[in-house]
């Protein structure tokens, strides 16, 4: 009563296209949309893979693994691109679809325990829901509409019907067939009611059924297989060549905040000391740091007017940079915009706006009371 159906892996084949779909494009968009902003790769935007580890750190359970793999921020910045890339196509193709899926778990679950694990009720992170998302096609592959499925069929060999095509059949056709079928509905393998649970013909381990796996893999598969898979390669890694360049001439959308942090001071009856305010450009903003390292953004929208926040998104906890054209303070990661007069959330994933901090100018200093 509680085993699979027969086939059960193509079943879920078709039940699981719109699924596959969504995760394959989704993840193909994020690999190619990480190769065409330079700003992704670069250790001194505020933006980028290595400004993002370096607030995972604090934050993360696995902190002490991120340490040692900060100093290497470009590589796996590299390396997380072009792994989407590559699991975004090979479930849009249903190519190696198993492998694709474990990635799409890989990267999914190493997101969470980094970015989104202290994110409360946890629901509101999407990381464990895109591993989870994966998990069934690391059981069942990709056996329907997919070059996995064609490779095997041009990989068979002989003159034998290998064919994977469910067939269904009533109980009647099955007794007309069948050797054992005694008259009365009974079965003469089992002395009892004819019973398509329990027959032991159709359960019998080296039934026809059996014997074809779903997996078998020949020479000849593992030629067709890998012969595509090259092709494959080659077509995304050509794309992503082609996107990386046009997205370093057309990037033209950056940050205005300087790359310059303010170096804060000891605190003082009027706020913390966080720099000079003549470092903060008119227009334009520059970083510092709040007591407890998180990040801050200081703000001079007009000659002599400062606004400073806590900077950390409070979706996931990357650090926001000020947009000078549009006006807005953006989260390089999910997108989510917040006002930059008080702070509240304009557009979403984020629900709530950032922490606004009191900002005076002092003697030529600037001072926030946190």
């Amino acid at each position: 009563m509680l085993s699979a159906p027969p086939r059960a892996w193509a079943l879920a084949g078709w039940a699981l296209l719109p699924l596959r779909l969504f995760l394959g494009v989704t993840f193909t968009f994020a690999g190619l949309q990480k190769i065409a902003n330079p700003e992704f790769f670069s250790k001194t935007s505020s933006s980028g893979v290595y400004a993002q580890m370096l607030q995972a750190v604090r934050h993360s359970p696995i902190s002490f693994l991120l340490n040692h793999l900060v100093e290497h921020a470009t590589l796996l910045g590299w390396a997380m691109a072009l792994g989407e890339l590559a699991i975004g196509v090979g479930l849009l193709f249903g190519l190696w679809g198993r492998i694709a899926a474990i990635g799409g778990v890989t990267i999914a679950f190493s997101l969470f325990l980094s970015v989104s694990f202290h994110t409360n009720p946890y629901y509101l992170g999407s990381d464990l829901a895109y591993a989870l998302a994966f998990t069934p096609f690391v059981l069942c592959g990709t056996p329907v509409l997919s070059l996995d499925a064609l490779i095997r069929k041009r990989g068979t060999t002989g003159g034998a019907d290998n064919s994977q095509e469910l067939v269904v059949m009533t109980m009647g056709a099955v007794r007309a067939l069948c050797t054992h079928a005694a008259p009365n509905d009974a079965c003469s393998a089992t002395s009892g009611p004819c019973d398509g649970a329990t027959c032991p013909v159709l359960r019998e381990p080296k039934s026809t059924l059996a014997k074809r796996s779903v997996d078998s893999v020949g020479r000849r598969q593992l030629v067709v297989g890998g012969a595509v898979a090259a092709v494959t390669a080659a077509g995304a890694a050509a794309t992503a060549a082609v996107v990386a360049g046009v997205g370093r001439v057309g990037n033209s959308s950056t940050p205005t905040t300087t790359p310059v942090t303010l170096k804060p001071g000891s605190n003082t009856s009027n706020g913390r000391r966080i720099g000079k305010a003549s470092d903060v450009p008119v227009g334009g903003s520059a970083t510092f740091s709040l007591p407890d390292g998180t990040p801050g953004i200081v703000l001079q929208p007009t000659s002599g007017t400062y606004a400073a926040y806590n900077a950390a998104c409070p979706h996931q906890g990357c650090p926001v940079d000020y947009f000078k054209s549009q006006n807005l303070l953006v989260c390089p990661c999910h997108g989510s915009q917040f006002n930059p007069d008080n702070g509240a959330v304009e557009v979403g994933p984020a629900v709530t706006g950032l922490i606004e901090y009191p900002v005076t100018v002092v003697d030529g200093d600037l001072y926030v009371k946190v």
